[in-house]
């Protein structure tokens, strides 16, 4: 009779790390409500009490979770703006990321962490560790504007603030599809041109970030 191969036991390292995968899988697909210990480990097929083994605390697990999907997001904006030639293409390179379709998803994980972070400190922290992160690629971007002579702020830090207020809001905004997307971009277009001393025709020139860019 022919043999069942044996099921190779994974290191304690692999174990996490598969744990760790699973869950982001399941907050992309679900939300971060529905990374329990449940339903990790069904999306590996293993039991909860053995997640529970190696993730005993479930709000870190969450924490760490969205801080992993959201800081990959910053960085790879980053990376796309700063690919950008000069402040006011990347100031609307950086709007186009985030208005880009794609990452609706991750909008969408956001909003789950203002509303659980609210009685999770490990996620609350890392909601504002990256806030903290955008905020710095946008308001170094100004500051690059402003030193070109570009753009016109006696407060970059303000107009970081104010971008990621605006953003903020019209990602709620869509999540009950309140105005259409046009309108919700071009209200933190508009806004940011003015903030900057810019024509929102000029942020608008950027366009979206190719594929693969």
């Amino acid at each position: 009779m022919p043999t069942t191969p044996t099921r190779r036991r994974l290191s304690p390292a692999e174990r996490e790390a598969q744990i760790a995968d699973a869950a982001v899988a399941v907050a992309r697909a679900e939300g971060l409500a529905a990374v329990t210990l449940r339903g990790v480990a069904a999306a590996i097929g293993v039991a909860p009490s053995l997640v529970a083994h190696y993730r005993p605390v479930m709000e870190d697990l969450v924490g760490d979770t969205f801080r992993t999907v959201a800081s990959a997001e910053v960085a790879e904006v980053r990376r796309i703006v700063h690919e950008r030639s000069d402040p006011t293409a990347r100031l609307g390179t950086l709007l186009a990321c985030i208005a880009d379709p794609t990452r609706d998803d991750v909008a969408a994980l956001w909003a789950d962490a203002w509303s659980l972070g609210r009685t999770n400190g490990a996620l609350a922290t890392a909601a504002r560790d990256v806030m903290d992160d955008w905020q710095a690629l946008a308001t170094g971007v100004v500051r690059d504007g402003v030193r070109d002579g570009v753009m016109h702020t006696d407060d970059p830090d303000a107009v970081g603030r104010l971008l990621f207020a605006l953003v903020d809001a019209t990602n709620g905004y869509a999540l009950v599809d309140y105005l259409d997307r046009p309108t919700r971009e071009g209200l933190v277009r508009t806004t940011i041109a003015h903030a900057v001393g810019l024509d929102a025709a000029a942020l608008s020139a950027a366009g979206p970030p190719t594929a693969g860019a």
